[in-house]
């Protein structure tokens, strides 16, 4: 009451939002009410839709792993074969550096799965049995069954539970899988196949090849020396080729001619031998048969497709409208259906890497560098060779990282438009209250009260409406965001379900954020105290005489 009497402005304003006084105070409730529903439609969205980015990485980094290491060409990505890393030995190297928390081979493809209720296209990772660390983050989303696989020999797989309701199976069915190996490379052969032997029709090619001795200098023991300009027409040639239209005997016959020019640099003769050899190599591919080596191609196509029946000992739920893979399968039985385990050799497509905090990795992706061996020099097959590629996971799923972020930002700027409506909501009654309250005004002005005084009324208004209004706003968030389950279940029974559990298999998820909180009751406060300011510095500037003689 001291403060009240000491300070005329903002004594007027609280006798003016005395809801016992007039209709024009309940008017003010309605507003303060206004604000803080739109306060509490803002933190609880948002609170929800943090919850569910932060649920849905943390069931995205349960199959995904956050650093995945592999090699490629400058093209595409390369396996990464024992015969050229050893990846056992650089994978117990990775798990010393600190934050790892575990290191795994990376194996995945694309295949056909099929059983008598039909067939879909579905996507399989490799898992290593032993690796509890690699299984772990998984058991969280088994629904039923298991993933122990026991010594990894087995064909068993688990499978995810969209996959074994689109094909009618359970625990203990078999499934039938049929690997695509490449896609990419199935459809190369199918169009290479569609097109004539490309040495036998490219006319550089069979001039360059056919002269490419003509006009050398001649030396000793028949031998000859061909001309830059005559060696560099025939790379040209060579390079103008395109590789996937080329069979395999023409690529191995190409291959065989660019490793002759490449043994003989500038002023190097060319032997009698080689000169043969080249006449040989011509000879070969002018004798090719169309049909015969699109049968090797055909043959091709047929050993990379190994089908597999395998046993489903598990069933997983993942995440809805998430990447994952539909089936997962131990190391071995991949590797032998894709035949990447032939021959005594063992090849995989990268090497996963898992730290403690994936969102604050540190210096950990930077150690990673710095422990990989050096890659392979270019050489004939490749002009670049193998590089060392460490993709981090917010760029594997960079996206849907940035879909969800912005699906944040837009909800937060349209849910704001709530507290604008109400900041509009209270200019109005601020100037229905300020046009009500000219003659008083006026009195206090011909009593000497100042503008800033005058203004002050009002602005105080604005004050204590936005404070209260956003205070009340937080309370009402945190009680909705505590019963927001029962609420949701209420909600549900009346067939008004707005987030079904069935169709995300999480329950609705919310992040309590003091400092979100804060922000979205200050910016409401702000925006009506703003309001109010409008209002009250038009009615400070009213002449008092012309308000005491109106009606």
């Amino acid at each position: 009451m001291k403060l009240l009497r000491r300070n005329l402005s903002l004594m007027l304003a609280v006798r003016y939002l005395n809801p016992l006084r007039s209709m024009f105070s309940i008017i003010t409730l309605i507003c303060l009410a206004g604000v803080a529903l739109g306060v509490t439609a803002l933190i609880v969205v948002l609170s929800v839709m943090e919850g569910l980015q932060d649920e849905m990485e943390s069931r995205v980094l349960a199959f995904a792993p956050h650093y995945v290491i592999d090699q490629n060409d400058g093209f595409q990505h390369l396996g990464i074969s024992d015969e050229q890393v050893d990846w056992h030995a650089l994978q117990e190297k990775l798990a010393t550096i600190p934050g790892v928390v575990s290191v795994y081979p990376m194996l995945e493809s694309d295949a056909f799965a099929q059983s008598g209720s039909g067939r879909i296209t579905v996507r399989f990772n490799a898992v290593e049995p032993h690796n509890d660390s690699q299984l772990q983050p998984l058991l969280p989303m088994l629904k039923e069954g298991t993933f122990d696989f026991g010594e990894g020999l087995n064909e068993e797989c688990v499978v995810s539970a969209t996959t074994a309701q689109a094909l009618g199976l359970g625990l203990g069915d078999r499934l039938h899988i049929t690997p695509v190996g490449s896609i990419d490379e199935i459809a190369d052969i199918w169009a290479m196949i569609q097109e004539p032997l490309l040495t036998q029709e490219s006319r550089e090619f069979k001039e360059a090849a056919a002269g490419y001795f003509d006009g050398a200098k001649p030396a000793a023991d028949g031998a000859c020396t061909v001309s830059p300009e005559r060696a560099e027409q025939m790379l040209g040639a060579l390079f103008n080729m395109p590789s996937k239209k080329l069979r395999p005997s023409e690529r191995d016959a190409l291959n065989s001619l660019f490793e002759i020019i490449q043994a003989h640099p500038e002023d190097t003769p060319y032997s009698a031998e080689d000169q043969k050899r080249w006449r040989d190599i011509l000879a070969g591919l002018a004798a090719l048969d169309r049909d015969k080596e699109d049968g090797k191609a055909v043959k091709g196509i047929n050993e990379m497709v190994m089908p597999v029946d395998l046993t489903i000992v598990g069933v997983y739920q993942p995440p809805e409208n998430m990447p994952g893979p539909n089936v997962y399968m131990p190391l071995q039985i991949a590797q032998d259906m894709l035949g990447l385990s032939t021959g005594g050799k063992s090849v995989i497509h990268g090497i996963c890497v898992r730290v403690q905090d994936a969102n604050n990795p540190g210096p950990v992706g930077q150690r990673i560098i710095d422990m990989l061996p050096p890659a392979e020099e270019p050489d004939a097959e490749s002009a670049i060779g193998r590089q060392w590629d460490v993709i981090p996971w917010s760029r594997r799923f960079e996206e849907w990282h940035q879909l969800i972020a912005n699906e944040r930002v837009m909800m937060g700027f349209v849910l704001s438009v709530i507290s604008l409506i109400a900041s509009f909501c209270i200019m109005a009654v601020m100037f229905t209250v300020s046009m009500q309250r000219k003659r008083e005004i006026a009195v206090l002005q011909a009593m000497g009260a100042t503008p800033a005084k005058i203004m002050g009324i009002f602005t105080w208004q604005g004050v204590i409406i936005g404070f209260f209004g956003a205070l009340l706003g937080v309370l009402l968030a945190i009680l909705t965001l505590h019963y927001r389950l029962e609420i949701q279940a209420a909600m549900a029974s009346i067939g008004m379900d707005p987030f079904p559990m069935e169709a995300h298999g999480i329950t609705l998820p919310a992040v309590y954020d003091p400092a979100m909180f804060a922000w979205q009751a200050f910016k409401a406060f702000l925006m009506v105290t703003a309001a109010s300011i409008i209002p009250a510095f038009l009615v400070a500037r009213q002449d008092p005489a012309k308000a005491l003689r109106s009606n």
